[in-house]
């Protein structure tokens, strides 16, 4: 066994270690707890030493975790702890109003993020850890749609795990990065001798530009979530988007009809989504989050040229924004003369 196969420090342990399965031969390859417990110190290391940007832990029994205990438990029985990992993005490439590049910058972040969690993974197996690694995002369980497909949220396990806290955007703040991170989660079978909790303060600034720049209102500092006006626009070329569109080609008399409700630069970005995986349409939240020490320093100093700079173009830019007819989400996007609504559904012949 070499050094790049084994985990920096820990090479030397020999194969009788690395194949270790039991309980006591775990607590011999790590830290002296005292305990018979696996050090959480040097699990971070290892996330760490793997590529990862943070690292938290959680146990499998923690109260905020109650909701999704069953499908964790369901995926991986011998669950005791969730480690989330995050991996950073580039700030700058998610800030540009070239929206195409944050949609490349989320995959290949995300494409970072799972391997690294795979090697965390393998890591941990040739200590006697075993676990699994899950998706950061897709693929997901669709034999559930339109329900809960997915078995781990990673925002409530890295809440609890204290890598940030949810902005009003819905997203994670990390207290370094702020918005601009991706998180997975790992289950693992092993007991560890300290877990992480909740931050006690919210990186979130109460700065409001979240809720200035969301084309179709889903975000408000005094109303929940408005998840479904998120997802129609957004996640345009996603799964709703995608019925949408075979729908519109199974109903239309012809080519007129079906251009009637996508034109061929639609069509184009679904063939896109398709070949190149799903282009989102916003993402503007995460783009104007001042929150996270990397940034909000110099927020504060110069807020004027951070708004014409990152926000107004942002704001600002000519694009369709699709809502379902009639929604809260027609009528916000109608105050901003820059968007062009489109509307979203199965044809009147096809609704149930």
């Amino acid at each position: 066994m070499t050094s790049e196969s084994s985990p920096q420090g820990l090479d030397q342990a020999g194969p009788a270690l690395m194949n270790a399965g039991n309980r006591q031969d775990r607590s011999s390859s790590f830290s002296d707890t005292g305990a018979n417990l696996i050090s959480a110190e040097d699990i971070r290391r290892i996330c760490l030493e793997a590529g990862a940007y943070d690292a938290g832990f959680v146990d499998i029994n923690r109260e905020s975790l109650a909701i999704e205990r069953k499908d964790i438990l369901r995926v991986y029985p011998r669950t005791r702890t969730i480690i989330s990992v995050i991996q950073d993005l580039n700030r700058e490439t998610i800030q540009s109003p070239a929206r195409y590049l944050s949609t490349e910058e989320f995959y290949r972040s995300s494409d970072d993020l799972a391997r690294i969690s795979r090697t965390i993974l393998r890591r941990l197996n040739q200590l006697g850890i075993r676990g699994v690694a899950m998706t950061g995002a897709f693929p997901m369980d669709m034999n559930k749609y339109p329900g809960k497909i997915w078995d781990v949220s990673h925002k409530l396990v890295a809440v609890a795990a204290g890598r940030g806290h949810m902005g009003i955007n819905r997203l994670v703040l990390h207290p370094k990065c702020g918005s601009c991170i991706e998180l997975n989660s790992i289950l693992i079978d092993a007991e560890l001798d300290r877990y992480d909790h909740p931050l006690a303060q919210n990186p979130c600034s109460d700065c409001r530009l979240c809720v200035a720049v969301c084309p179709v209102g889903a975000i408000s500092r005094d109303k929940p979530f408005d998840f479904m006006a998120c997802m129609t626009h957004s996640y345009r070329d996603n799964s709703f988007g995608f019925l949408d569109w075979i729908d519109a080609m199974i109903s239309s008399a012809d080519l007129s009809a079906y251009r009637s409700r996508f034109r061929d630069s639609e069509t184009a970005s679904m063939w896109q989504s398709l070949m190149y995986k799903m282009d989102f349409k916003c993402g503007c939240c995460m783009a104007v989050c001042p929150a996270g020490q990397d940034i909000q320093a110099g927020f504060q100093e110069r807020k004027a040229g951070f708004i014409k700079e990152i926000f107004r173009p942002l704001k600002d830019r000519k694009e369709p924004i699709y809502v379902v007819a009639g929604s809260e989400a027609e009528v916000r996007a109608r105050r901003n003369p820059n968007k062009e609504i489109r509307y979203v559904g199965l044809s009147p012949a096809r609704r149930i």
